[in-house]
């Protein structure tokens, strides 16, 4: 026999490192939620490799594989090791046959509780023969840790590892002489030794049977699902390809309509190319008529040009000879000098005019300047008007000395309405802060800095983010003392405060900061909690007993603080003290007395709403003085730019040039009045002005004459642009009637079958010698025939073979050029692949319902008679199992459903025969009962509809969803029962009869039996194996009475029991139990200790 002596934990829940020895009957007492139950996890996961706990108890609990390792608590996402944490759990057996111990261990490795574990986190190991628990390293004794994987293992012997649990399994169930873990032993083994759970969580005896005797159906339900899914998907393509058939017979059908269209536009068109080729044509004529008269014209206006230019030479010469009398004598040319003269002067006079004007632009940029100076405080005397050349030095002389006291006001002034503008804005920031329930703390809100980077380092560490700031935790009961309670306590307001268990964790945040903590402190929570256990109550007359807080810590350092603070009313009394205060801020220390400055109120609901108050107020005056910098900013940049711009130019040599110019241009003035007087009455000369006249009358006969050339020239001009026009026309026309033949040539060349047709139309659309009519009308309608044929192509066809091209995937071209590609297609699947489809189903539905027949039919058949073995052989067991008086035996047959009981009959019936790789339904079907078939039929029917179910669950992912019903299992067509038979009285009943009248605990009695019974078949087919039972809140409903035969039972059977319950059923168990042992808690952690019942006294 191989024997569970000791059992190692180490970071187990909240077992830390204990280690108990077992004995044959171990017996474990606990209140609830103490965590027994996680001792069982850990001998099964540690033998089975199995991590799904809540099927091994409670299917309520939530218990994980992680959950053990970090040990989950009752809060939610409360571990008692949040972080990196390695766990080991160790089983030490002794083979008694071979005299030898061995060990068992898996080792965990897991790096925070929501983190996935990696397949090389879990390390199962197995010792040679003759180690124990002492000879394996769990613990590394350089770190008082659990040992790294390299590190564990013995000083003596091997020590083999697997990170497989397939291979694991199959090791372990090896050592503890089941054999294989791949064998039917094996696998029974791992169901089997899973359960052991308590018996309040199997509602009735059929789930007993499932979870216990009977295995779930292992039927090949991938198999028969590919089969329907095949189906389906044939019915699908059959359903699919006649669909793609009827869609391409649309496309074709409505090509036979666009092709029709389309011939009916193409005649039309040929009808029109033909009439617009001759309308062309006679264009052609009618411009070339239009030349021959342009050219006639031309000549006639080139005979009048010539005589026109004849007459202006014969005018200008007479001209000519009278201008040349008149500047010959001597009036003329005293005239001339005098013109001269008087344009000499303007231009003089322009000269003057201009020199002012820039003087006088001068003045009015000084007088501008000397303004801006004056409006931005620069108090000048100098006014223009009284300014004189004499005078302009010393004006000059000020301006200069005044730049640089200029540029330093303007300079001065942009940084004044900059710190203006910042101010303003750092202002309302903190009022918004204020305003939604925030403070904007001094020094560029380093408390809030602090905090919150605090928090983030709780945070990444999994702890609760809860750093607050000490004046956010206080309160002054009396208002009136508000302001030398926050005076006297000045920045320390600001100091940051964690509850003690995350000092440390804010610690290093807070030393990572450096100096960017600024005056802020982190408080010692650590040490003013500890300090706070030996401080006493703090005077009544002292300052901190008008500071409250609902945190104690808070409370304590305030209190450090502020009690030796005494709070005085009067300033007299200030000096009875060595430390006291007074409401208006007098602060007495030993022989120095000082005034506090009036502090900002950070404590309490109401210093909030006093300072948003206070910071509105604030802001409305800073705007204020805002607009009043910026006012005199713009003033002094006015001036600033306009003292720039007047001394960098030209502005102040123009400016000492003002009374020379004003006097140049006076005279120049004079000057040009004079010459015009002299000019005037020149001019009134009686010979002067006969000869002028005479001048004038020939000057107005040659400018007749040059006007008549000039016109009879434009009209030449003219007359060559329209034959130039007409040329390019007659040209065009030419071009435009070679065009339209080529066309015409060219579309009937492309389709010669549809010349006779067009010309029928031509013919039938205007008389022979109206072709342009012809045209127009074959045009007009060519338009409505396009329209009409783009409209069916693109509203019908083409909608359609878009469509197809869509849901089918191809890319045959759209409108009637792709039209032969879709009849061929049609004709393809019309006539070859819906013939295939429909073979290819019928064929399909033959071998689904063959392997229906192999696969479901039969291996139910098989597994009732495997399930008739299997307890003929368990009955075997137990009629050698007494339990007090009673022996137990199991009772099964069919179902007494009438639905279940005629499928039962199809199930064994002599017809239902294993089919061979030769045969079929074909070869069935011969000598097959038609009866018998059609029962078939109805069962497959009930499957199948929920084989398509799970397939379509599946397809859809609802993994979670099952869908098989009861008669895919073959435990269904059975009903079950256990016939309890007394050995001294010969009295018989059945357990499904008795249950009704009897106790739970009555009811209980028949299912530990049995769970022995399975695991004796299990043990028994070794010669030296484990015999180990695992109970989970034993006996719950069972009396003391129904109690004690059972542990004899287990005495009898020699199995070593572990058993686990609370301490109520302790009485009838305990004197049966080798070891008896109690969890209770210690602190944080579970402790394992003896367990002694205290006797009355």
């Amino acid at each position: 026999m191989i024997e569970l002596k000791r059992l190692k934990l180490i970071n187990w829940h909240n077992f830390e490192n204990v280690t108990f020895d077992c004995a044959r009957l171990t017996y474990m007492i606990g209140v609830n939620a103490v965590g027994k139950t996680t001792i069982l996890d850990a001998i099964r996961y540690c033998l089975t490799t199995n991590r799904n706990f809540n099927a091994l108890g409670n299917k309520k609990s939530g218990r994980t594989l992680q959950g053990s390792v970090h040990a989950k608590q009752r809060g939610e996402n409360a571990y008692r090791r949040p972080g990196h944490t390695v766990a080991y759990i160790g089983a030490e057996f002794y083979d008694s046959l071979k005299r030898a111990p061995f060990v068992i261990a898996v080792r965990v490795e897991s790096e925070g509780p929501m983190q996935e574990l990696h397949p090389g986190d879990q390390t199962w190991y197995l010792s040679e023969d003759g180690c124990t628990l002492e000879q394996l390293p769990f613990i590394d004794p350089r770190t008082g840790a659990p040992s790294a994987k390299e590190d564990f293992k013995p000083a003596v012997g091997r020590l083999s590892y697997t990170r497989s649990p397939s291979e694991a399994r199959d090791r372990i169930c090896r050592a503890l002489g089941i054999g294989r873990a791949s064998s039917p032993l094996g696998k029974k083994f791992n169901e089997v030794f899973q359960m052991g759970t308590s018996m309040d969580e199997i509602p009735n005896f059929r789930e007993f049977l499932y979870q216990y005797i009977l295995p779930q159906p292992e039927l090949d339900l991938e198999a028969l699902q590919g089969d329907r899914l095949e189906l389906e998907n044939l019915h699908a393509v059959l359903a699919e390809a006649q669909t793609r058939a009827d869609a391409l017979e649309e496309i074709v059908n409505y090509g036979r309509e666009a092709a029709g269209k389309q011939t009916e536009a193409l005649v039309n068109r040929g009808a029109a190319l033909l009439a617009r080729a001759a309308a062309d044509g006679g264009e052609q004529d009618v411009w070339q008529g239009h030349l021959d008269a342009g050219h006639r014209q031309l000549e006639a206006l080139n005979a009048r040009y010539a005589e026109a230019k004849n007459a202006e030479a014969e005018a200008r010469r007479a001209y000519l000879a009278a201008h040349s009398a008149a500047g010959a004598s001597g009036e003329g040319r005293a005239l001339d000098a005098m013109e001269e003269e008087l344009s000499r002067r303007k231009t003089a006079q322009d000269a003057a005019a201009r020199k002012a004007a820039q003087a006088e632009d001068a003045a009015s940029k000084a007088e501008a300047l000397l303004t801006a100076l004056r409006r931005s405080g620069f108090a000048s005397g100098w006014k223009l008007e009284n300014l004189t050349a004499d005078t302009l030095p010393q004006l000059t002389d000020w301006l200069a000395a005044q730049e640089k006291p200029l540029e330093e006001a303007y300079f001065a002034a942009r940084q004044n309405t900059a710190a203006l503008r910042k101010e303003q804005a750092d202002k309302r920031a903190e009022l918004d802060a204020v305003s939604g329930g925030k403070w904007v703390y001094p020094h560029g809100d380093a408390a809030t800095r602090v905090r919150d980077a605090v928090n983030a380092e709780l945070q990444s560490r999994g702890m609760q983010p809860d750093a607050k700031i000490f004046c956010e935790l206080l309160a002054v009961a009396d208002e009136s003392w508000q302001d030398c309670v926050e005076a006297c306590l000045g920045d320390r307001r600001f100091d940051i405060l964690v509850p003690p268990a995350h000092y440390e964790a804010a610690k290093s945040a807070f030393v990572a900061l450096k100096d960017k903590v600024g005056p802020i402190s982190l408080l010692d929570t650590p040490g003013i909690r500890k300090a706070n256990r030996h401080a006493e109550t703090a005077p009544a007359d002292s300052l901190a007993a008008q500071v409250t807080s609902e945190n104690p810590l808070a409370a304590q350092y305030a209190d450090t603080i502020l009690r030796r603070i005494v709070c005085c009313d009067t300033p007299e009394t200030l000096e009875q003290y060595p430390d006291s205060a007074t409401r208006d801020l007098l602060r007495h220390h030993p022989f120095r007395l000082e005034r506090l400055r009036t502090p900002q109120r950070y404590i309490g609901l109401e210093a909030r709403r006093a300072r948003a108050g206070a910071l509105a107020e604030e802001l409305e005056a800073l705007a204020e003085r805002t607009r009043t910098a910026a006012q005199t900013e713009q003033n002094l940049k006015t001036a600033y730019d306009q003292y720039q711009n007047f001394q960098r130019g030209t502005a102040p040599q123009q400016l000492a040039d003002l009374w020379e110019a004003r006097t140049a241009a006076e005279k120049a003035r004079n000057a040009v009045a004079e010459q015009e007087g002299k000019l005037a009455e020149y001019r009134e000369n009686p010979l002067l002005q006969e000869m002028y006249r005479e001048e004038e009358t020939r000057e107005a006969a040659w400018e007749a004459a040059r006007t008549a050339v000039e016109q009879v020239g434009g009209d030449i001009r003219v007359c060559e642009k329209q034959i130039a026009s007409c040329e390019a026309e007659q040209k065009k026309a030419g071009e435009t009637a070679q065009q339209s033949a080529d066309a015409a040539r060219k579309f009937f060349a492309a389709h010669p079958l549809l010349e006779p047709l067009a010309r029928t139309r031509m013919q039938a659309l205007a008389p022979a010698d109206k072709p342009a009519a012809a045209a127009q009308a074959a045009e007009k309608a060519q338009a409505r025939l396009d329209d009409a044929l783009t409209a069916y192509l693109t509203g019908t066809l083409e909608p359609a073979q878009k469509a197809y091209n869509e849901h089918y995937v191809c890319d045959y071209p759209l409108g009637l050029a792709g039209l032969d590609q879709y009849r061929a297609q049609h004709e393809s699947l019309v006539r070859i692949d819906l013939e295939r489809y429909a073979a290819r189903l019928e064929q399909a539905q033959r071998d689904c319902k063959d392997r229906f027949r192999k696969d479901i039919l039969f291996r139910m058949k098989d597994d009732i008679f495997n399930a008739r073995r299997q307890f003929r052989e368990l009955n075997k067991v137990m009629e050698q199992l007494t339990y007090g008086e009673e022996v137990y035996r199991f009772e099964l047959e069919p179902s007494r459903d009438p639905q279940l009981a005629a499928f039962y009959q199809v199930i064994v019936d002599k017809g239902n025969q294993q089919m061979t790789e030769g045969d079929s339904l074909d070869n069935l079907a011969a000598t097959a009962d038609p009866a018998y078939e059609r029962q078939v039929d109805a069962l497959m029917e009930k499957i199948m509809a929920d084989v398509d179910e799970n397939t379509r669950a599946r397809q859809e992912g609802r993994t979670g969803i099952t869908t098989l019903s009861d008669y895919v299992d073959y435990r269904t067509y059975l009903d079950y029962d256990i016939k309890v038979t007394n050995r001294v009285t010969g009295q018989q009943a059945y357990l499904s009869r008795v249950s009704r009248d009897s106790s739970g605990g009555e009811n209980q009695a028949p299912f530990y039996v049995a769970i022995c019974a399975s695991l004796l078949q299990i043990y028994q087919k070794s010669e030296n194996s484990i015999r180990l039972v695992l109970l989970d809140e034993a006996f719950s409903k069972m009396t003391s009475d129904r109690i004690r035969p059972m542990m004899e039972l287990f005495r009898r059977l020699q199995l070593q029991v572990l058993l686990i319950s609370t301490v109520e059923k302790s009485t009838a168990i305990q004197p049966y139990c080798d070891i008896t042992y109690s969890i209770v808690r210690h602190g944080d952690a579970n402790a394992i200790a003896p367990f002694v019942r205290l006797s009355a006294e």
